[in-house]
């Protein structure tokens, strides 16, 4: 158990290094064991772990998805957190990792906490990780959560998969699985593993639910342009022939 723990920390402190390397100015302690990780693609969550907590579909393609709400340039996972009134948000950008394919990032904010159990907020750290295909149609975005001041928040992490694929140039399949994730054992562990996935169905939903109407905002702009342009244009029969 003890060199299991060792393990379960080196892993957790490499993907930490890894997902706030290009813009993060704050040390991190790595233990000696991360050497023996790197120079090696890493898996970024715990498979064993994960069981399905969605399976659905979403009226873009995959290459869409990413561009609308996981990109740089998109405002999506802010405005969400912001929606569900979390605070202090601050999300890193994308860049490219030695441990890891494809890219990770990491998001930093004090989450907003329900459960009597908790204090109203708790700093919350979530690095993320996405791989696109070459060809566009196959999105795997990927997230370890740690909830730094609940009960018991040092044991766990939660993990999380999004497996998009384009099924037509108008829609994707998308499958989502979820756990959590011990890095040493405690007394609540069935308890804990339990709730997270029930919350972690319910925040999905959310979260999917505010990505359609966020991509419905996001596209209405054009829309109006285009409609605005019809409007303004000029009308052939108000033009007099040349004499």
């Amino acid at each position: 158990m003890i060199e299991a723990e060792k393990q379960e920390r080196a892993q957790s402190a490499l993907r930490a290094l890894s997902s706030s390397r290009k813009n993060s100015s704050k040390e991190i302690n790595v233990p000696e064991d991360c050497a023996d990780l790197t120079g090696q693609l890493q898996p970024f969550v715990k498979e064993e772990v994960l069981v399905s907590v969605f399976n659905g579909t979403f009226p873009c393609t995959a290459e869409e998805f990413f561009n609308n709400l996981l990109s740089d340039d998109s405002s999506y996972i802010t405005e969400y957190r912001t929606a569900r009134q979390d605070k202090d948000i601050n999300l890193g950008q994308w860049h490219v990792a030695d441990e890891y394919d494809g890219q990770v990032r990491e998001l930093n904010c004090k989450s907003i906490c329900h459960s009597p159990m908790c204090p109203p907020y708790s700093a919350m750290t979530e690095w993320q990780h996405m791989v696109l295909s070459a060809n566009k149609t196959d999105l795997v975005f990927e997230t370890v959560q740690q909830v730094h001041d609940v009960p018991f928040g040092s044991f766990f992490e939660v993990h999380c998969r999004w497996s998009v694929k384009t099924i037509d140039s108008s829609s994707c399949s998308v499958n989502i699985s979820a756990g959590a994730h011990f890095k040493k054992w405690c007394i609540m562990q069935s308890k804990i593993k339990s709730g997270a996935v029930d919350e972690l169905k319910k925040e999905v939903r959310e979260m999917l639910e505010f990505a359609e109407s966020y991509m419905q905002e996001v596209s209405s702009p054009n829309q109006q342009d285009k409609d605005l342009g019809r409007d303004t244009a000029p009308d052939t029969d108000d033009i007099p022939d040349d004499q």
